[in-house]
């Protein structure tokens, strides 16, 4: 190995990771937007809709367990299972006994907090999800990724460019 290639080879700016592609905890979205297994589907909708989410995680004792898509949700809606009425969600009880338990998915998605943000969203497209929840290495959430952050990094890179 020559000097020259050994300095190019130790060079700060060919090891630095691409800040076109930052690791996913700089990109994550800090709260999880999230519901419970007992959680009635019209409250549900309600959270997806104020959060515009296409996906929503399902949580029990701080652990993701499954999701819920939006489709599956419409899909009950129209058959008549799922009621709709006014947005006082707080000051009135649930008038649909579906609760997210019923069509609940799994497994939910997870990617690492130290995953670059491209590796993420091929994990997201390979398994046609719009939502991951991120992971901190002690095996807690600390955050979600969504097609929203995503997009919102590459306007970023590319304003920077």
């Amino acid at each position: 190995m020559t000097e020259a290639s050994l300095a190019q080879s130790i060079d700060p700016d060919t090891l630095a990771l691409d800040a076109a592609d930052p690791a996913v905890q700089d990109v994550m979205r800090d709260e999880i937007v999230f519901c419970l297994p007992s959680t009635p589907l019209d409250a549900v909708a309600k959270l997806m809709a104020d959060n515009a989410l296409s996906e929503i995680v399902v949580m029990l004792d701080r652990r993701p367990v499954g999701y819920l898509r939006e489709d599956d949700i419409v899909e009950r809606l129209v058959a008549g299972e799922v009621v709709m009425t006014g947005s006082d969600f707080a000051m009135r009880p649930p008038v649909t006994e579906l609760q997210a338990r019923d069509i609940i998915r799994t497994p939910p998605l997870l990617v690492d907090e130290h995953q670059r943000v491209s590796e993420a969203v091929a994990v997201m497209a390979s398994h046609g999800r719009d939502l991951a929840v991120v992971m901190h290495d002690d095996e807690t959430p600390v955050g979600m990724l969504t097609p929203v952050e995503v997009a919102a990094q590459l306007a970023r890179t590319v304003r920077d460019a």
